[in-house]
């Protein structure tokens, strides 16, 4: 019997059927899956935290966050670079050793 091959959104939809209350045997029986193959399949999601397929839009609020983190990492960075300058300087003045 040849292997069949899964995509993530596949994977995803078998897995929202599952916590919409089909039990794992209707699942199995419907998909012709094997009951490890299904609990593989729900690990799999749980690790790469997929919920939503390709076209997933974030949400305005996503998006600003997301902003917001981003200058907050450029903030820190910029941060550490001047730390990084004023360490140099202390050293060649022999201010730190």
């Amino acid at each position: 019997m040849a292997r069949r091959k899964f995509t993530l959104e596949d994977k995803i939809k078998i897995v929202d059927e599952l916590n919409n209350g089909l039990t794992h045997a209707q699942i199995c029986k419907k998909y012709e899956l094997t009951s490890s193959t299904l609990c593989t399949f729900k690990k799999q999601l749980g690790v790469i935290n997929a919920t939503q397929s390709k076209d997933y839009e974030p949400s305005i609020k996503e998006r600003a966050l997301e902003d917001e983190n981003r200058k907050l990492k450029e903030l820190i960075g910029k941060k550490e670079l001047e730390l990084d300058m004023l360490q140099d300087l202390l050293k060649k003045k022999n201010y730190l050793k």
